[in-house]
C-alpha cells in the first residue's frame, strides 16, 4: 500500500472507531450501590465552537489541527501511523391523494401505518415508505413502485435504478406528497498512477452522499426532478415537513497528501521510537512540531483553503451536471476551541417541496449519534480512543445543538457540551421544554498491575442539559447508576424516562423529570435478561424487545415484555412472551433497528421479523420470518401468525441458478437465511412483509392466507 492510500485509511478507522465506540459492551457488577444525584456541573465552554472569521483563520486552525494529527500518528507506542505503510414511538400516517397518478379516481385505504420514528412531526430516513395506495422501497440498486391498493391486486407499477455502474447503492429515503428523496452513498473515483506506477488519488475523485429527488406525480412514471452529491459518508437524516436535513461526516481534501510531504522531509524529522515511554515521545512531538507546521503552512494557505472543503455537486432534471463548488464558505463552518481532528461535519437542508436552494453548515469535529426534535438537531459524538483499551483517559460524550428554524433555512449552529459517558443509540436524547435529556454509560476497564486483576468502575448516568450563552449546560443528573453494567435501552417520553440496564439481570429504571434541575429516580424493577428497544403503549404502560437471560446472565433467547409504570415508584412486569430458545442465535432485526418494530396502537397488533435457530433445543425449531402479535396490557401477548418468504426464495434461487439440481432440491431449509424479513407495513386488515427477495400480501388477523406473492431483488451473477 503507498502513502497515498494511508490515509484514506487512516481515516476510515477514526471512523470504524466511533462505530466501535457506540457498541462497545463494559460488563461488571455492582448492583445495589445507590446513585448519586449531586456534584458540579461540567465544565462545557470549553467545547463551544465558533464560526471562522475568514479563510486565513480556516487555514491556521487546519494546519495547527492536522500538525498535532500527525504528531500523534508518528509518535506513538501503539504502532499505528504512516511508518507503517500497510497500516494506515409512533407510526406516521400521512394522508394518501386520491389521484392514482394517471388521473384515475381510485378509492384509498383509510389505515395504515407508517415509519416507526422517535419523536412525533419527525420523519425518520429508511429504505421502506407508503402513503397507503403506493409502497415505495429499495430492491438493490433499484427504486421500487408498488401499487399496494386495492391488497389483492398489489403489483410493481415502477422502478428506477438510482446506482450505476457499481458505483454506489440507495439506502434510504423520504416522501412528501409527490416527491420522493432516496439517500445513495456513492464512490465516484478513477485510479490513477504516477511515472513510477505509483497509485496517486484523483482530483476528482468524489465519494459521499447522492440525493435523488423524483417527481412521482405519476406512480407509473417517476421522472428525475433534481440530483445533489455532498461530499461526506451518509450518517443520518430527518425531515421536518418537508424540510430535509442531512448528516454526513467527511475529511479534508488536501492539496498533496500530507504523508508524502512527511515523508519527502524524513531527514528534517526526529525518528520515531516505537519502545518509548509517554515523556520521551511528547518530546519527539515537540522537537518535530515546528518543522511538521512548517512543511504543512507550504502547503495549506487562505487561498487554497476552499479547495479543500467538502464539495456539492447539483444536477438539473436531465441528469447534467450544473455546478460543482465548496459546500459552504470558510465563515460557514465552526472550529473548537481545543485542536481535534480533520474530520468535517456537514449538515445540509433542502426543501423536497420546492427547487430552494441547498444551504449547509460545516463543523470541524465527528459526529456519528443524530437525534431531532421539531425545533433543534443534535449531534453527538465519544471522544478518546478508550474502545481500543488504550489507557483509562476521560470518556465523555461532546453534543453539538443546531436550530433548525432559521430565516434562511440554514442549520444554525447555537450550542455544545458534554457528558460522562458514550450513547446507545438516538433514544439516548430527547428534548423536552427546551431541555436536552442523556443517557450514558461511563464505564471504563481498570487493570491492577498489583493484583493483576481487572475491573469494571463506574456506572450509568442521565444528565439534563439547557442551552445558555452558546453551551449546553447540566441543570441536573442522576450518576452511577448500575456500576459495571451498561444502557441496553432507554427512552424518554414527556416529563418521564425509562433506562435498562443489564450485566447479570435487567434493572428497569424510572424517573421523574418534570424538573429539570432536580430530577429523580423513581424506581426500579431487577428481572432476567434485558430490554433493546422500548416503545410507549399507552400512556402508563411499556412494549418492549429484548433478551431472556438466567439468573447468571446466560442469554436464553428473544422475548417480549410489557410494563405497567402506573406507579413510577413500583414498576411491574405485566406479560412476558419468550419468541425463542435460541440464545444468541435467534434475533430479531427490530432489536437494534426500531425501524422493523411495526405496531398499531388501535389495533394492537405488533409485527416483528425473527431469524430462531434453536439447535437442539425445542425440538430444533428453525425459522426465518414475520411473526404477528396481538398486544393486550390486561391480557397479555398472544401470537396471531407467522409470514415465511421461504418457498418464493427457494423458486427464485432455483431459477437463478438456471434449475441446477443442486438448487432446487427438495424443501426450504437450506434458504432460510436467505430469506430474513425486515420490514412490515399494515393497511387496512393486511400485513405487507418485505424481505431480501420480495414480499407478500397476508390476512393481517390470519396470516396463513396468502393473496400475493411477489419477488423484488434483482440480483447480478
Amino acid at each position: 500500500m503507498t502513502a497515498q492510500k494511508s490515509v484514506t485509511f487512516s481515516r476510515h478507522i477514526s471512523w470504524t472507531s466511533a462505530a466501535l465506540a457506540l457498541s462497545f459492551f463494559a460488563f461488571g457488577c455492582q448492583p445495589d450501590q445507590e446513585p448519586k444525584t449531586e456534584g458540579p456541573p461540567l465544565q462545557t465552554s470549553a467545547y463551544r465552537l465558533s464560526p471562522a472569521s475568514n479563510c486565513a483563520a480556516l487555514s491556521g486552525h487546519v494546519v495547527d489541527v492536522t500538525t498535532e494529527q500527525i504528531l500523534r500518528d508518528r509518535y506513538n507506542n501503539y504502532w499505528f501511523g504512516a511508518e507503517d505503510a500497510s497500516a494506515g414511538g409512533n407510526n406516521n400516517a400521512q394522508a394518501p391523494s386520491a389521484d392514482g397518478g394517471n388521473g384515475e379516481e381510485k378509492q384509498s385505504p383509510d389505515d395504515y401505518t407508517g415509519t416507526n420514528n422517535q419523536e412525533e412531526g419527525v420523519d425518520e430516513a429508511d429504505f421502506l415508505k407508503t402513503d397507503g395506495e403506493y409502497i415505495y422501497t429499495i430492491a438493490g440498486s433499484d427504486v421500487v413502485i408498488l401499487d399496494s391498493w386495492p391488497a389483492e391486486q398489489t403489483h410493481e407499477v415502477a422502478r428506477f435504478t438510482i446506482a450505476e455502474n457499481q458505483d454506489g447503492w440507495p439506502s434510504a429515503m423520504f416522501l412528501d406528497g409527490d416527491s420522493l428523496a432516496v439517500l445513495s452513498y456513492i464512490y465516484d473515483y478513477e485510479e490513477r498512477y504516477d511515472e513510477n506506477g505509483e497509485w496517486i488519488e484523483d482530483k476528482d475523485s468524489f465519494y459521499g452522499t447522492r440525493i435523488t429527488v423524483m417527481d412521482i406525480s405519476d406512480r407509473t412514471n417517476p421522472r428525475l426532478d433534481r440530483q445533489i452529491d455532498i461530499e461526506g459518508w451518509y450518517t443520518n437524516a430527518r425531515m421536518i415537513g418537508g424540510d430535509v436535513y442531512v448528516v454526513s461526516n467527511s475529511g479534508l481534501q488536501f492539496p498533496d497528501n500530507y504523508w508524502s510531504l512527511i515523508h519527502d522531509n524524513e531527514n528534517l524529522l526526529p525518528a520515531p521510537e516505537y519502545d518509548a515511554d509517554e515523556a520521551r515521545l511528547e518530546q519527539l512531538r515537540n522537537q518535530a512540531r515546528p518543522i511538521v507546521k512548517a512543511i504543512l503552512n507550504s502547503k495549506i494557505n487562505k487561498d487554497n483553503v476552499t479547495e479543500m472543503l467538502p464539495r456539492k455537486r447539483v444536477y438539473n432534471s436531465s441528469g447534467a451536471q450544473i455546478l460543482q463548488e465548496p459546500l459552504y464558505n470558510c465563515t460557514d463552518i465552526f472550529l473548537p476551541s481545543q485542536l481535534a481532528q480533520t474530520g468535517v461535519l456537514n449538515i445540509t437542508h433542502f426543501d423536497l417541496g420546492e427547487k430552494s436552494s441547498i444551504t449547509s453548515t460545516g463543523l470541524m469535529a465527528n459526529g456519528w449519534q443524530v437525534y431531532a426534535s421539531t425545533k433543534s438537531l443534535y449531534i453527538a459524538m465519544t471522544s478518546g480512543w478508550w474502545w481500543w483499551g488504550w489507557g483509562t483517559q476521560d470518556l465523555t460524550t461532546h453534543i453539538h445543538k443546531f436550530d433548525l428554524d432559521t430565516p434562511d433555512d440554514r442549520p444554525a449552529y447555537t450550542a455544545s457540551g458534554k457528558v460522562d459517558g458514550w450513547l446507545l443509540n438516538q433514544f439516548s436524547m430527547s428534548e423536552h421544554n427546551g431541555f436536552l435529556r442523556v443517557a450514558t454509560t461511563d464505564n471504563q476497564w481498570v487493570w491492577d498491575e498489583a493484583t493483576q486483576t481487572g475491573e469494571n468502575v463506574g456506572g450509568n448516568h442521565v444528565t439534563i442539559l439547557e442551552q445558555s450563552q452558546g453551551d449546553l449546560k447540566e441543570t441536573g443528573s442522576i450518576r452511577d447508576l448500575a456500576p459495571g453494567e451498561q444502557i441496553f435501552a432507554a427512552r424518554f417520553m414527556g416529563d418521564k424516562g425509562y433506562v435498562v440496564t443489564f450485566e447479570q439481570v435487567d434493572p428497569l429504571f424510572t424517573f421523574d423529570l418534570s424538573d429539570p434541575y432536580n430530577p429523580k429516580l423513581e424506581g426500579e424493577l431487577k428481572i432476567n435478561g434485558f430490554s433493546s428497544y422500548i416503545h410507549p403503549l399507552g400512556a402508563n404502560h411499556l412494549l418492549t424487545i429484548g433478551q431472556d437471560a438466567d439468573s447468571d446472565g446466560r442469554i436464553t433467547g428473544v422475548h417480549l415484555q410489557i410494563f405497567d409504570v402506573t406507579d413510577m415508584k413500583n414498576p411491574t412486569r405485566t406479560a412476558q412472551h419468550k419468541i425463542s430458545t435460541g440464545s444468541w442465535s435467534s434475533w430479531s432485526e427490530a432489536m437494534w433497528d426500531h425501524h422493523a418494530f411495526t405496531y398499531h396502537p388501535v389495533k394492537k397488533i405488533l409485527a416483528v421479523p425473527m431469524n430462531i435457530h434453536d439447535w437442539e433445543e425445542n425440538n430444533g425449531e428453525n425459522f426465518s420470518g414475520l411473526i404477528l402479535y396481538k398486544i393486550d396490557e390486561a391480557a397479555g401477548i398472544s401470537e396471531i401468525g407467522r409470514v415465511n418468504h421461504s418457498d418464493m426464495a427457494a423458486n427464485f434461487w432455483c431459477e437463478f441458478y438456471d434449475n441446477a439440481s443442486w438448487a432446487c432440491e427438495e424443501g426450504d431449509e437450506r434458504y432460510r437465511w436467505w430469506t430474513s424479513i425486515r420490514r412490515s407495513v399494515f393497511i387496512e386488515d393486511y400485513v405487507y412483509s418485505f424481505g431480501d427477495v420480495g414480499l407478500k400480501v397476508n390476512d393481517l388477523l390470519a396470516p396463513a392466507n396468502e393473496h400475493v406473492s411477489l419477488v423484488l431483488n434483482h440480483y447480478n451473477r
